[in-house]
């Protein structure tokens, strides 16, 4: 067991968990940022690294793999401890002399003490949505892919993307300028992305770069050792084949709570359910971002922004008990004094 107690433990190094890190020290309380996965970000480097996002505030356009880097950097201004590659199991309360109970939080690796613990964990631990497809698993890296983390694998490649959604037509777009052909293939005549967006593909389909089928569905793929073809099939039953070098399935994600279920916390559609300032059923533990639901909760990153701030200021009651609460402005910090 770690013997050094925390403030705060964030449980979680996505954009939320790296905003809550920077907030607590904000409010000069220590923090510990434990994350399952090898480097932060979360779903941004995870999923789709060099996807543009739009809606960042500061950023007309900004890849996400960079937005989380300056996120990472900013929170490590306060050089909160770092757990990679450690999955939290439990959190356990652990009663003091004092009277003021202290929490325990349980890794694969370890066990670390704090005072609070925040929880943004996002959407828990998510798999990519997959077909049916007897030979789909002999290809998953030989040509089949689930996620774009470098968009120079596509250079010069016959491209085809499975999906209706943003995430789909969003990759048309973006692989415009790196793929040597790109075929949508969608199993349904409506597609459920952004107006602008399927307004871009449609100009980009009427003027020939790129091939549209709707109503269609992937049925086979083969090859010699990597993907060489994709064959779809359409409402008739009509079956096309079309030449590729990739498939890139753009099918959602199923996402499972894991642990956190046997936390107990109050949990609702696979969402834990906080008050107005973030805390959870259980005294002393928040929760935010994707996996915390309130009324009225809108689902933006910057959502996840304000409520890691609630959070901390939330928090600190359990930390400085009977201190009265003082907002914090960067531009009246002394560690921002040198920064110009």
């Amino acid at each position: 067991m770690s013997e050094e107690v925390k403030d705060i433990t964030v449980i979680g190094a996505g954009p939320s968990g790296l905003f809550t890190a920077f907030q607590a020290g904000m409010h000069e309380a220590s923090a510990r940022i434990i994350e399952s996965m090898s480097e932060p970000g979360g779903q941004l480097t995870a999923l789709y690294p060099e996807k543009y996002i739009f809606d960042a505030p500061g950023f007309s356009k900004v890849t996400a793999r960079d937005f989380a880097d300056n996120l990472f950097e900013q929170a490590n201004q306060f050089t909160p401890e770092l757990r990679f590659n450690e999955t939290v199991r439990g959190v356990e309360e652990v009663p003091t002399g004092s009277g003021e109970g202290l929490f325990e939080v349980i890794t694969g690796t370890g066990r670390y003490l704090s005072k609070t613990v925040i929880v943004a964990a996002g959407l828990g631990a998510f798999q990519p949505r997959t077909l049916p497809i007897p030979e789909m698993a002999k290809f998953e890296g030989n040509g089949v892919h689930y996620i774009v983390r470098e968009k120079g694998v596509f250079k010069g490649k016959d491209v085809v993307i499975a999906g209706g959604g943003d995430s789909a037509l969003d990759w048309v777009m973006n692989l415009l300028d790196t793929a040597r052909d790109i075929t949508l293939v969608h199993r349904r005549d409506a597609f459920r992305a952004h107006p602008n967006t399927i307004q871009q593909v449609s100009a980009k389909a009427a003027e020939g770069r790129i091939r549209v089928f709707t109503s269609c569905e992937v049925k086979g793929i083969s090859g010699n050792g990597k993907l060489e073809k994709v064959a779809i099939v359409d409402a008739a039953g009509k079956e096309i084949v079309l030449r590729a070098d990739a498939l890139l399935l753009m099918l959602g994600f199923t996402s499972d709570l894991g642990p956190i279920e046997k936390w107990g916390l109050d949990i609702e559609d696979s969402r834990i359910k906080v008050n107005m300032g973030m805390e959870t059923s259980r005294k002393g533990v928040f929760a935010i971002g994707d996996i915390a639901n309130y009324p009225g909760k809108l689902k933006l990153i910057l959502t996840g922004f304000s409520e890691g701030a609630l959070a901390v200021r939330s928090a600190v009651p359990y930390i400085r008990p009977g201190d009265k609460f003082k907002h914090a402005y960067s531009t009246s910090l002394k560690i921002f004094s040198k920064i110009k």
